[in-house]
């Protein structure tokens, strides 16, 4: 009698609810620099998206920027003290290339995973706070309250934080180089890319160059 209950009680009982889908990551790396060349429109940022799927088979889209650059003013390439930074959207680092006349090439989307998007979203919170100043010619990784760009980039990621000068060229030519060391630190799932990002972050819209891994990007001085 007592299997008897215990039998019905657990064919009674309801049954546990699936675990809701896994948010996935993504990432997107860009460089951007005017043609002709100009050294202080070089610029390397990214953008880093965590997509929680719904209900309805969408994902609901979050994404963040780094893009770290002078508050006020265009870059001073050779400038030895540092001054205020900021860190600018997305839609404002466009803005910023049109109006350098400036290219911007782009790697990816890559799928990543969760720890480097918490870590960049920490390393927005932490440009916004004002306790990172910008400068070009930084402390080589050893203070980083002073940054450059690529290095305001490179401090989320477990494996290139700890570079002391992640690429040798500025710009275009020195993110390609950057994008090979991020595939190869393992820091992406798959090379694969993932396109149905693109007119959800609006650069369907954008004059955006798609750049593959291991693609060398020349410099164009006229």
């Amino acid at each position: 009698m007592l299997a008897t209950l215990a039998l019905a009680s657990a064919l009674s009982a309801p049954s546990a609810e699936p675990a809701p889908p896994a948010p996935r990551y993504y990432f997107l790396l860009f460089a951007q620099q005017s043609v002709p060349f100009v050294p202080r429109t070089s610029h390397t940022y990214a953008t880093y998206v965590k997509a929680t799927p719904t209900a309805d088979g969408k994902s609901a889209v979050e994404q963040v920027t780094i893009s770290w650059l002078p508050a006020e003013g265009p870059v001073e390439p050779l400038r030895l003290r540092s001054s205020p930074g900021k860190n600018f959207s997305l839609e404002e680092t466009f803005a910023i290339a049109a109006k350098d006349r400036a290219r911007v090439s782009m790697w990816g989307p890559f799928e990543i995973d969760a720890t480097r998007y918490d870590l960049a979203v920490a390393q927005v919170r932490a440009l916004d706070s004002g306790a990172v100043r910008f400068r070009t010619l930084d402390s080589l990784g050893r203070n980083r309250s002073v940054s450059h760009c690529v290095h305001a980039v490179t401090y989320t990621d477990p494996n290139l934080q700890w570079l002391r000068q992640p690429v040798l060229k500025v710009g275009e030519p020195g993110t390609a180089k950057l994008a090979i060391k991020y595939a190869e630190s393992g820091a992406f799932l798959s090379t694969e890319t993932h396109d149905w990002l693109l007119p959800v972050l609006g650069l369907d819209k954008q004059p955006v160059v798609r750049r593959a891994l291991g693609e060398v990007v020349p410099r164009q001085w006229r």
